[in-house]
């Protein structure tokens, strides 16, 4: 068997492979796709006689026949794991798929040059699109991966829909505001949070149905482990006048900022894993329909911490829904921390500057700030003196020396003064999101 026909056998077992293996599914897709561009104009050399091949061209193809076999070994390695091997080799899979990935994209690059050169043929592998793509794709693998295990744990969950009454059980008295009153509920057996609206502006039940349909459209595809779940709205026509309560997940220990304030003693390793899993969260709002969705309002309050610290992006409000039921409450909760404090530079600097991602990863990092530091940003300071330290000064509020190095590298490139600096969240969760044996040594109490 002369080597192209080799090149071409390994690549059958790999693509059988890759339709039996049912994780790492981004990179593994990536890199079948890039083998397939790779083998389309090898294929063209079958026709040609070996000793036809100048040596420069056997020597590439040798390398493609051993990066081939290495990919054949990866998959068989990986193939056949149980969960719980899975689980605990998860962050040294992702890695060497990634690794490999890229060095898929390196060799594209060199074997395309190679057969411009010699047989006019044209394959296209761009360094910084290669790059760009590997990065992309160990992100979605590393948060899909993330929640599949946190799922795991929560149970599987259902459909945002309307929910009976019925279905909601241990209800227990939270508190009062002027326009609603909050318990704490089960639905299936889900800790929830149950938000019963007093005085409804309407008794026209189909309106409300009919605006909640259309608005859960878009709700619905924010579902993650790492965002606070909405389960639903309840309509209750029992009495009189019908009651609307919206239905979200309960988070027991409250925001990031309350857990931040109460339990100052963290050990690192709790600190760490809040910050992936506040990247995770964002990554997920962030990649959500065609272009990128924005929060828009990060900060510390907006992540409320679950049972066993797990942190969820919160601020995700049937925004329609509720104003067809009751009018919007004027009551405003004091604020610990301005709002100022969450501001990009360029953003202090004129208010006609339009918010965008670089503003968002901002704000990220001061949150990521407070979860290594436990502090309050720019305490004590008023508005003038935030906007003097931080866009005319150019200051950060330093980090203590025994925070780990990977996240004070983070923290700082969120918080640049430059926005073209301030990485992506898909950088940002291939940083924080690592397997925990790599960052051992950092993670100190």
């Amino acid at each position: 068997m002369d080597i192209v026909e080799h090149i071409l056998a390994v690549a059958k077992v790999i693509y059988d492979q890759y339709q039996h293996m049912k994780y790492c599914k981004k990179q593994k897709e990536r890199l079948i796709k890039r083998m397939e561009i790779l083998l389309r104009p090898i294929e063209l050399l079958q026709a040609q006689p070996l000793s036809k091949l100048s040596s420069s061209l056997n020597y590439m193809l040798q390398n493609m026949l051993d990066l081939l076999l290495e990919a054949q070994a990866l998959f068989e390695k990986y193939q056949n794991h149980n969960m719980l091997e899975r689980f605990m080799k998860a962050g040294e899979m992702l890695e060497e798929f990634a690794n490999l990935n890229e060095r898929f994209g390196d060799m594209g690059q060199g074997l395309s040059l190679q057969l411009q050169v010699e047989q006019k043929v044209l394959v296209s592998f761009q360094k910084c699109m290669v790059s760009k793509e590997c990065c992309q794709d160990l992100a979605e693998d590393k948060v899909c991966w993330k929640e599949m295990t946190k799922g795991q744990q929560e149970g599987v969950h259902t459909e945002i829909t309307e929910i009976n009454k019925d279905f909601l059980t241990r209800m227990t008295f939270l508190l009062e505001m002027k326009d609603h009153i909050l318990y704490k509920g089960e639905y299936y057996k889900s800790p929830v949070a149950i938000k019963v609206f007093k005085n409804p502006l309407t008794v026209n039940t189909k309106k409300v149905r009919e605006i909640f349909e259309e608005e859960i459209r878009t709700l619905k595809r924010l579902e993650s482990s790492y965002i606070v779940r909405l389960y639903g709205i309840c309509i209750d026509e029992s009495g009189m006048v019908p009651q609307f309560s919206i239905i979200t997940e309960y988070c027991e220990k409250g925001t990031l900022r309350e857990v931040l304030r109460k339990e100052q003693d963290l050990p690192w390793k709790i600190r760490c894993d809040m910050a992936s899993d506040a990247a995770a969260g964002l990554y997920r709002l962030h990649q959500t329909g065609d272009k990128c969705q924005l929060h828009r309002c990060i900060n510390s309050s907006k992540f409320l911490v679950a049972k066993g610290y797990c942190v969820k992006l919160s601020g995700f409000k049937l925004d329609q829904t509720e104003s067809s039921i009751s009018q919007k409450s004027k009551y405003k909760v004091p604020r610990e921390v301005s709002s100022l404090a969450y501001i990009c530079p360029e953003g202090l600097a004129s208010l006609h500057h339009p918010y965008n991602l670089a503003s968002e990863i901002y704000s990220f990092g001061i949150v990521l700030w407070e979860i290594a530091t436990g502090k309050l940003p720019f305490t004590g300071c008023n508005s003038q003196e935030i906007y003097m330290k931080v866009y005319k000064q150019k200051v950060q509020e330093p980090l203590g020396e025994d925070c780990p190095s990977y996240l004070q590298t983070i923290i700082n490139q969120c918080r640049s003064y430059n926005p073209s600096k301030r990485p992506t969240t898909e950088v940002i969760v291939n940083k924080l999101l690592i397997d925990q044996d790599d960052n051992s040594s950092n993670l100190t109490s």
